[in-house]
């Protein structure tokens, strides 16, 4: 089973996490523990990709988050969420069934790209595992832009090359209705979260201050 443990991950000046967009998943899915982790667990942990880190660190902090969030899926299990998303509603168990889960970023605007920030596993999963070795093995992960390196672009080239067929994909909308693009889904059906795109849209300076009516 996925533990039902929420992990969120915010280095950098904690200053600015935003705690506003973090209390939503806390507030609607009360029933799963929710574990934030920061620089003294970027410090502390004892990471395999520590030198990674480091090196990403002088470049892009989400790649840094990225690096970690491979070790938190294989060492803890759980759900592990981007910082700048939105929880809308309580998260249902039929989401988390199988032995791990995430979701497509647009099917539209990036077509077969599998997004990182909504990503679920079993403990100690062999595919999450590789991904965390196969980035050990890197001479380097800064030659490119780190969603390439260590993010969905990554994420999805490994869930290819190893044809990791237990890895259940849902529709973006489930948990991205607006890409960053521009392109939104305008359907029916369950929306669990919005993806503010703080990174990407470079927002991160103002998003924690927004209120939010989540």
């Amino acid at each position: 089973m996925i533990p039902r443990t929420l992990h969120v991950i915010w280095v950098g000046d904690e200053s600015k996490r935003p705690d506003n967009c973090i209390a939503t998943w806390r507030r609607h899915n009360p029933d799963w523990e929710l574990k934030l982790w920061g620089n003294a667990e970027l410090a502390s942990y004892g990471w395999v990709n520590a030198p990674h880190m480091r090196a990403m660190a002088e470049r892009e902090l989400n790649g840094v988050a990225d690096l970690m969030r491979w070790e938190i899926l294989y060492n803890e299990g759980g759900f592990v969420v981007d910082a700048d998303s939105i929880c809308r509603r309580p998260l249902e168990p039929w989401l988390f069934e199988g032995e791990a889960m995430a979701c497509w970023e647009n099917e539209l605007v990036r077509p077969g790209l599998i997004a990182a920030g909504y990503v679920a596993s079993v403990k100690e999963n062999p595919f999450f595992g590789q991904m965390v070795l196969d980035l050990q093995n890197s001479a380097t992960l800064t030659d490119r832009m780190a969603w390439q390196s260590v993010g969905p672009l990554f994420l999805t080239e490994c869930h290819r090359h190893y044809q990791y067929a237990n890895l259940t994909i849902w529709p973006s909308q489930l948990f991205i209705p607006e890409h960053f693009s521009g392109a939104r889904y305008g359907g029916g059906g369950t929306v669990f979260a919005d993806q503010a795109w703080g990174s990407t849209l470079d927002t991160y300076d103002k998003l924690h201050q927004l209120e939010l009516d989540a």
